[in-house]
């Protein structure tokens, strides 16, 4: 998507020496690799007739020929007549050799700066250069070797390098400036201009290429073609190839074959003509067409920006593939918003960002694990007495399931007390008391969080629990009477125990009553609980009271019963106004779960709203006959015995049949 092969500069031309070029040769002329220089002085004779505007020949030629003196003579020839050929050195920076003869040739190509200057720039410790005979008739140099990025792609290159005090061009500048009549001026702090235009620079002085697309993208020919050219117009035939072709032209003539290795890696190939990146450089300096760097203020900012962005949210997210996504998300910002800037011609490096988005994320979840962990752990503190583990593990998880400091929903409050617990404390010691306590309070408050209860508090013998707070449970009313009933259950298991150690067999009374509660942490900033508070907890101590008098173990309100009648066999008790209430409610008692039950306990039910029935008809006599054929029923007895006092003294004709209780 970066490349723009249309924006290549037309007026740079490529010669290549491929490998067709090379068998050619070998196999007609008999003429192996290295060529002889005459080779080249065909190249140069040839673009001199067709009126090139600048030549380059990408070789160094260091070593005389191979085929004597006469061949350089003759290539050196052909330099000095086409007056506008330019030869590479090569800069290294590694250590000195022997001190290069044809140093002092390079004194007429080097910028006039000061020595102080020369130390500021791309320093360079040593040199190849052309031959003397080559390099005294050339009309410029320039350095041709530069280093790849730390990832080993070609992507930038410095313009100026200082070499025994003496600042020299990169290739393509020194052509740029014969070429564009413009003047190359280094300053002091390292920058260089053209003219009036600055050449944008990163921070180690290096130029960022801007290629415009891949291998082949500037106009290109064959070595093989072009001399063969040559020589038909020698032989007075029409060339294969114009030399007019490339007038006005500059050509940059170098090696494509990979016996030849100059090929070298760039960000659109691993496989790229180093002559072709010499072109890309040239066409950039040419055409003013830069890569530009924006101002350390904004990349700082970017990189707050990235840091923060990342930190807040990572700390803000709570669900963990929202996290994952977001993450990603962070990575793919900053290498989003650098090939934007690359549209818009700015180099924006995006290691530093990501390393920004990296360490910020981190960060932010170690910080999150480490007050996560407090939060679970106050979490646990909080509820490991009154939540089952499942509960503790969800809230641990989603704490938005958990609001804290008060919180109105529908909830099943529960109360237990133990029957008759003052006289079977008299008996007892302070530590078998103790004991007794922990031994029932323990298996009781096992039974209700296994069915999702909340534990909201002990009072001496007596249990306070709730249901669908902190997390809602669609089946909280049906999960509280089954902990009754199995509350219950597990009390006739251990009374032969409670017998044998305590000397007192336990009974409890249990309320149950379903409705809005306001739930939360409640107290002080320094002491508080979690509890519920409102009419629907009054009621449901007083239903347990209730028990007492009803002679049953177990009541609950109406609402409860909407709720489980589906689930729960139940039996109707009474309507009741309790102390303080002024609304009458009318309670049942939990007899088993329906698909539990027995054929004696349906029975049970049954006889009993027959019975009932009667005795809201005001049918006394026949009501006590009923009630007293259900054996071993103390609820029946205590009907009966109603049944037979309104046969003596009947109530008043607008009683509503609602029994009014006269203590908690």
């Amino acid at each position: 998507m970066f490349s723009k092969p249309s924006h290549a500069d037309e007026d740079i031309v490529l010669f290549l020496i491929d490998q067709y070029s090379l068998d050619v040769y070998e196999e007609q002329q008999g003429l192996p690799w290295p060529w002889p220089r005459e080779m080249y002085s065909y190249l140069a004779d040839y673009l001199e007739a067709g009126g090139a505007k600048a030549v380059f020949f990408d070789f160094i030629f260091s070593e005389s020929s191979f085929y004597g003196v006469e061949d350089d003579l003759r290539f050196a020839l052909s330099l000095k007549k086409a007056g506008n050929v330019f030869l590479p050195v090569f800069l290294s920076r590694a250590d000195k050799g022997p001190e290069e003869s044809n140093t002092e040739l390079l004194k007429p190509y080097s910028l006039d700066v000061s020595e102080k200057q020369a130390e500021s720039i791309y320093p360079m410790k040593s040199a190849s250069l052309p031959n003397r005979e080559l390099l005294s008739v050339a009309k410029g140099t320039g350095n041709v070797q530069f280093s790849p990025d730390e990832d080993s792609i070609y992507r930038r290159i410095p313009l100026l390098f200082s070499y025994n005090k003496m600042i020299l061009p990169a290739l393509p500048l020194a052509i740029a400036e014969f070429i564009g009549d413009i003047r190359i001026e280094a300053r002091k702090n390292g920058s260089i201009w053209l003219g009036k235009r600055n050449i944008p620079l990163d921070d180690s002085g290096r130029m960022v290429i801007k290629y415009h697309g891949p291998q082949g993208t500037y106009p290109t020919y064959t070595v093989a073609s072009i001399i063969n050219s040559w020589a038909q117009i020698r032989e007075g035939t029409d060339p294969q190839v114009s030399p007019n072709v490339f007038s006005g032209k500059v050509v940059l003539v170098g090696s494509s074959a990979p016996g030849i290795y100059d090929l070298r890696p760039t960000p659109f190939s691993s496989v790229y003509p180093g002559v072709e990146i010499q072109a890309a450089v040239l066409d950039n300096i040419l055409n003013r067409d830069f890569i530009s760097f924006p101002g350390e203020m904004v990349v700082l900012c970017l990189i707050l920006f990235y840091a923060l962005f990342t930190g807040v949210g990572a700390s803000v997210l709570r669900r963990s593939w929202v996290i994952g996504l977001f993450f990603i998300l962070c990575l793919v910002l900053p290498a989003a918003l650098s090939c934007l800037f690359f549209f818009s011609g700015y180099w924006l490096e995006f290691a530093a960002p990501e390393f920004a988005v990296v360490t910020a994320f981190i960060s932010a979840a170690l910080l999150n694990y480490s007050l996560e962990g407090k939060q679970r752990r106050f979490i646990k503190n909080v509820f490991r007495f009154y939540l089952s583990p499942s509960l503790i593990d969800m809230i641990v998880k989603d704490t938005e399931l958990l609001k804290l400091g008060g919180d109105k929903r529908e909830i099943t409050s529960f109360f237990s007390d133990i029957q008759g617990f003052t006289s079977v404390s008299e008996n007892l010691s302070p530590e078998e008391l103790v004991d007794l306590l922990n031994l029932y309070l323990s298996e009781m408050s096992g039974i209700i969080i296994n069915y999702n209860g909340t534990l909201d508090k002990y009072e001496g013998d007596a249990i306070i629990a709730f249901w669908n707070a902190p997390l809602e449970h669609a089946e909280h009313a049906v999960n509280a009477c089954r902990a009754a009933l199995d509350c219950q259950k597990k009390l006739k298991e251990m009374g032969s125990l409670f017998k044998s150690k305590y000397g007192h067999e336990l009974f409890a009374r249990i309320g149950i009553n379903t409705g809005p509660a306001v739930v939360g942490n409640m107290g002080s900033h320094r002491r508080f609980d979690y509890t519920a508070i409102g009419d629907t907890v009054n009621l449901a101590s007083r239903l347990e009271g209730a028990c007492k008098q009803y002679r049953v173990p177990i009541l609950i309100g109406q609402d409860t019963y909407s709720e489980v009648k589906e689930w729960i066999l139940t039996r109707e008790v009474d309507i009741i106004r309790v102390v303080g209430k002024s609304r009458p409610v009318k309670v049942f008692e939990i007899i088993t779960e329906k698909e539990k039950a027995t054929g004696a306990q349906q029975k049970l039910v049954s006889d009993f709203q027959e019975a009932l029935t009667e005795y809201k008809n005001r049918e006394w006599e026949k009501a006590a006959a009923l009630f007293q054929g259900i054996k071993d029923d103390a609820l029946a007895e205590l009907y009966k015995a109603r049944c037979i006092g309104f046969i003596k003294n009947p109530p008043p004709e607008e009683w509503d049949g609602v029994f009014g209780l006269k203590i908690k």
